[in-house]
């Protein structure tokens, strides 16, 4: 990442967590806090949160189906990622079973010197059979796709040259470019992110569905740099019995290379809670000074539906603090809205306790302006990304999808700005777009009673030389079609009036 810094901010002791200042002006933790709350300070960009009138059209591009030319009507972009060159790549899927990354130029348009192959136009490349589920660069900016079949069962690894041709040396099956990795007999597989280990190998979280227990375990699957070797399958189940559910949706690897998986699990009564696991570099166990035995769950029970699913996950390094983000149903007024939802666990998959008087292990909030949910919004986060800049006070970009007030209504992607936990829980940054969150959306349509509506889902993200690019799709008349909006390039926080931040 272009913001590859060393945080030397957290420091943890047993359930205790303070924030360690380097600068002699910081007197006390009080006076550090106080900087945290401020609104505005010197260096702060005014534009932070801003569009980037410099992408597609005012920040924001479509792609169709049209596009595509596969004969299909709806695309979704699941995953994002930026080559060194400033360019995006995105991966994503049509309602005909192919699945596809497409590259854009820095200013949005399509890159049509990307791909052509597969039965793809210009911009694309690809395959048929298959749902895409993440997508990964390499140090060179090679590009692995990683997929499932729903049909079959198999996940599947693609690497592709950084122009986006089938890499022929990269195989464990004969098929140029390609790894296929396949269940036990009856059983299938369902890939959902991967990552890129510093030795050079994919490491992948999904789930595993076994047929004759009807269990669904979290997965993690590593395959070898070159493709030539897949290791065995790890699957890890939070219960005991038939009708498991457990789904791993993210991972991360720490600052000792052990791989973080999180995403939500089933348990007694038919509850959904939030679920991690920390797995040993050597594999074949969970790590076992982790949590509880090696898991941790994080039920947030907010409105009382006991329906907790998080879908994020990302590590502040060095301390290796996790910080999980989905959503949950939460009280508002006389009802409830579904709120995006955090939890910050220590090094030690503890539930982070901030020095507080109460349980302040999690926070809700909304993706709209003032902060304000009404009754029946919807609010989700789908990507966490750690943006160290300030080496002081790292934060959290969370993406996904939110209600947002105006016109047109309905639901836009959701681009927020949070302080990590001080003494207090996660709090939205006022600095951020001059209300703490960002709002955009793409195609908007007459709903047949003379008003307008948009529904628009953000999927996935990427941040990259103070760029964060988010991607997802749209529903317009004619189908849904992919969304990606890019921000302007903003210089991270400059929390700390006393030293500046740096990379």
């Amino acid at each position: 990442m272009p913001h590859d810094v060393t945080p030397v901010a957290i420091a943890a002791n047993g359930a205790t967590t303070r924030w360690v200042m380097r600068s002699a002006k910081c007197l006390s933790i009080c006076v550090c806090v106080a900087l945290v709350g401020a609104t505005a300070l010197a260096g702060e960009p005014v534009d932070s949160g801003a569009l980037d009138p410099a992408f597609g059209a005012g920040g924001k591009v479509q792609i169709s189906a049209t596009s595509e030319a596969h004969g299909a009507s709806n695309l979704t972009a699941t995953d994002t990622a930026i080559q060194s060159s400033g360019k995006i790549v995105v991966t994503g899927s049509d309602d005909q079973g192919d699945c596809f990354a497409l590259r854009l130029n820095i200013d949005g348009s399509l890159d049509t010197g990307f791909g052509g192959i597969g039965g793809f136009p210009p911009g694309f490349t690809g395959y048929a059979g298959c749902v895409s589920d993440a997508i990964v660069l390499r140090p060179d900016d090679r590009i692995v796709m990683v997929m499932h079949n729903p049909v079959g069962g198999a996940i599947f690894a693609v690497q592709f040259s950084a122009s986006g041709v089938p890499d022929a040396a990269f195989t464990n099956f004969g098929y140029p470019g390609v790894v296929q990795i396949q269940p036990a007999s009856g059983d299938s597989m369902y890939s959902s992110r991967a990552v890129i280990d510093s030795d050079g190998t994919i490491d992948i979280a999904g789930f595993y569905h076994q047929q004759s227990s009807n269990n669904n375990q979290f997965l993690f699957v590593r395959i070898s740099a070159d493709g030539k070797a897949v290791e065995p399958l790890f699957q890890y189940a939070f219960g005991s019995g038939n009708n498991q559910d457990d789904h791993a949706l993210d991972l991360a690897i720490d600052s000792q290379g052990r791989y973080v998986v999180g995403g939500y699990h089933r348990g007694a009564g038919g509850n959904y809670d939030c679920a991690v696991i920390r797995i040993t570099h050597d594999l074949y166990d969970v790590d076992h000074a982790f949590g509880n035995g090696g898991q941790t769950i994080v039920p947030f029970d907010l409105g009382g539906d006991n329906g907790d699913f998080c879908n994020a996950l990302t590590v502040v390094k060095p301390d290796n603090y996790i910080v999980l983000g989905g959503h949950a149903s939460a009280s508002v007024g006389s009802g409830s809205y579904q709120a995006a939802v955090l939890a910050l666990l220590d090094n030690s998959g503890n539930v982070a306790q901030h020095d507080c008087a109460a349980v302040c292990q999690d926070d809700k909030f909304a993706f709209a302006y003032d902060n304000n949910p009404s009754v029946g919004a919807s609010n989700g986060i789908s990507k966490l990304i750690v943006d160290n800049y300030d080496t002081k006070f790292p934060q959290i970009l969370a993406v996904g999808s939110g209600n947002q007030p105006g016109v047109p209504y309905g639901l836009m992607f959701g681009i927020a700005r949070l302080n990590l936990p001080v003494n207090t829980n996660f709090v939205l940054d006022s600095t951020f777009n001059g209300g703490s969150s960002r709002g955009v959306f793409f195609a908007a349509h007459n709903d047949g009673i003379g008003l307008q509506t948009t529904t628009n889902y953000g999927l996935s993200a990427a941040f990259a030389k103070g760029s964060l690019v988010a991607a997802g799709y749209t529903a317009g008349a004619g189908g849904n079609a992919i969304a990606v909006t890019r921000l302007a390039a903003f210089d991270g926080i400059f929390k700390n009036s006393f030293e500046l931040p740096y990379y």
